[in-house]
């Protein structure tokens, strides 16, 4: 057997060793049957004249038994109502159209909109989360119709949340009514216009401070409560509540330490700043003081929903140190085993490794050497054939590009596409999680993980190119060693990790 036969297969060993220890780490299969609660819808209606008819109201969709199956990196959710898949956006209204989705492992994100010459304008985003054993549901919808001159604005959120009962290939898991843990993750808490919490047995550590609206739009007399949230790694409400402070001096607006914001009626027109603090992490939000002839043509131009509130949050990563919290937590063992598997791993590929160098050197002492070939005419240089090189592989989010054996971007971890010509650094760019670091395609706004805004690649790169230098990671799957400022496994697109 030649000694490059004997390579390949050390490698084919060795791909077989990793993606058997991965596989036996993955998470577990969602499909199964699920216990749905019953759809929630709560709608806000701004303008309703009298042309409009009658106001909307009413539930989404009764509870019950669900089947999920999945397809690809979708599911598809049959029973309780009808039959629904992550690729699309719950509410039917004539006209929708789906113009963005992404998809994770465990979350779905899906917007959908009517045509802009159509009279009854509507837009929806649709996201779905998912563990091992809840499945949540959460839509929002904007619609604004106009009939016989009058304006017909209205908003709605649908939230239901889904249950294990029996997962594929397992005994049924003990009942839990769906409905109970739907109030308790999507009911208002006791503190007025907080975000609901999920309802979580044992949450950790605070990690993610959240605050909705990012920016609120509100007339001269009127209140308004921010909604504040403090969420574990794993979407867990952890009942710490930030502190509100005033940014913005000389501001008529009062302001409680919970975020009650209110407006004096003889206020100025002015855009006030607050900040929300959670130990030594904070976000800051928004206000816009408006008059009441103008809110209505502020409201259109700024792209706020019908409550005159953008439907992003301010987010803020908490370093957990920084709370001072003395809770106790269970340890997590998680970097022991990933530090063991990558031990082992890299054990394997050393031991391979020098099996293969023994044998390349043995070939050479072995094998004869070539006799020497009859020298040839060479031909001209404008007679020799060219044949052009191969385009290879190019990525969607930064345009760097790689040989034709590289399958991820090793930048952002984003799948890498087929170059259609030696041009084709030219094109549109994706963009970045600045929580993740993973790359998106172009057309891609938000991170389907964390919910943040993605960022031009120039601006994640900046974050940490000044350290890079002096850093070496390794792939925890394959083994292969990467420089500092690569975050991806150009093979396998795993998460590098850094080498101490």
């Amino acid at each position: 057997m030649r000694a490059f036969d004997l390579l390949r297969l050390a490698g084919l060993v060795l791909w077989w060793v990793t993606t058997s220890s991965l596989a036996r780490a993955q998470q577990p299969t969602l499909a199964g049957r699920w216990n749905a609660g019953a759809m929630r819808a709560d709608w806000a209606v701004g303008q309703w004249g009298g042309a409009c008819g009658p106001a909307p109201s009413g539930t989404g969709a009764p509870g019950g038994i669900v089947t999920v199956t999945q397809q690809g990196s979708e599911l598809v959710m049959s029973g309780a109502g009808r039959t629904f898949s992550t690729a699309e956006c719950w509410e039917q209204f004539p006209g929708l159209v789906r113009t963005s989705h992404a998809s994770g492992a465990r979350n779905w994100h899906s917007a959908c909109r009517t045509g802009a010459g159509d009279p009854r304008q509507a837009s929806l985003v649709t996201s779905i989360s998912a563990t091992d054993t809840q499945i949540t549901f959460d839509e929002t919808g904007q619609y604004q119709f106009v009939i016989n001159g009058q304006n017909c604005t209205a908003s709605v959120r649908r939230a239901r949340v889904m249950l294990l009962q029996q997962r594929e290939g397992e005994s049924p898991a003990p009942a839990i009514p769906a409905d109970s843990a739907a109030a308790a993750a999507l009911a208002p808490s006791a503190d007025p216009g907080a975000k609901a919490a999920r309802s979580c047995v044992a949450p950790g550590p605070p990690e993610r401070l959240e605050v909705r609206p990012s920016r609120k739009l509100i007339r001269a007399g009127e209140s308004f409560q921010f909604r504040a949230l403090v969420l574990d790694a794993a979407g867990c409400a952890t009942g710490a509540t930030p502190t509100f402070h005033l940014l913005t001096p000389d501001s008529t607006l009062t302001l409680t330490s919970r975020g009650l914001i209110t407006v004096p009626d003889n206020a100025p027109e002015s855009t006030v700043e607050l900040q929300a603090s959670l130990g030594e992490r904070s976000v800051r939000v928004e206000v816009e003081i408006a008059s009441a002839a103008r809110y209505d043509a502020l409201l259109a131009q700024d792209g706020l929903n019908a409550a005159g509130e953008s439907n992003d949050a301010a987010v803020a990563r908490i370093a957990t140190s920084s709370i001072g919290s003395g809770k106790a937590t269970a340890p997590d063992d998680s970097g022991r085993r990933r530090a063991l598997f990558v031990a082992v791993v890299g054990g394997v590929a050393m031991v391979l490794g020098l099996l293969g160098f023994v044998l390349v050197q043995r070939s050479r002492v072995a094998e004869p050497s070539p006799e020497p070939e009859p020298r040839r005419a060479r031909l001209p240089p404008a007679l020799t054939p060219h044949q052009p090189p191969p385009l290879g592989m190019i990525c969607p989010t930064c345009r760097e590009e790689y040989p034709s054996d590289v399958e991820f971007c090793r930048n952002d971890g984003n799948r890498l596409l087929p170059a259609q010509s030696a041009n084709d650094t030219t094109g549109p760019s994706g963009g970045v999680c600045p929580v993740c670091g993973q790359g998106f395609d172009p057309g891609v706004n938000h991170c389907p993980k964390h919910g943040e805004e993605l960022v031009p690649v120039a601006a994640s790169s900046a974050l940490h190119r000044e350290s890079a230098a002096q850093i070496r990671k390794i792939c925890p799957v394959c083994g292969k060693y990467f420089p500092g400022e690569s975050q991806f496994c150009g093979g396998c697109g795993a998460s590098l990790v850094q080498v101490n």
